[in-house]
C-alpha cells in the first residue's frame, strides 16, 4: 500500500479523516492543538500530490489547500466549537473521499 504515492496519500487522508471525525468529541485542548498540525501538513501535502495526478483534479486540489489553510497552526483562525465540529466534520468528509478516490 504505502510502495506507491497513491497508496501514501490515501494512508495519510485515513488517518485524518478519522482524527477530524474523533474531534468532534470533547478532548483537551492539545489534542485540537495537533490536530490543526495534522490537518495542516496533510491538506497540503495530500493537495499536493492530487494536484500533481493531473487537471482533473485541481478542484479537490484546491479544496486540500483550503483545508490546509483552515487548519494551519500558523497564523490559527479562532471559531466556535459549533463552527469548529462542522468544519472538521466536513474536512473528514473530505479527506474520506480523497482516501476512496486515491486507491492505489
Amino acid at each position: 500500500m504505502l510502495s506507491t504515492p497513491a497508496g501514501t496519500v490515501r494512508l495519510v487522508a485515513i488517518v485524518t479523516a478519522i482524527a477530524m471525525l474523533l474531534a468532534v468529541a470533547p478532548w483537551p485542548y492539545g489534542y485540537y492543538q495537533l490536530l490543526r498540525v495534522v490537518g495542516f501538513f496533510a491538506g497540503a501535502y495530500c493537495g499536493t500530490m492530487v494536484w500533481r495526478s493531473g487537471p482533473a483534479n485541481r478542484n479537490l486540489a484546491w479544496a486540500l489547500f483550503a483545508a490546509a489553510l483552515v487548519f494551519n497552526p500558523f497564523l490559527p483562525v479562532y471559531l466556535p466549537r459549533e463552527v469548529w465540529a462542522v468544519l472538521d466534520a466536513a474536512a473528514a468528509g473530505l479527506f474520506g473521499f480523497v482516501a476512496y478516490r486515491h486507491r492505489g
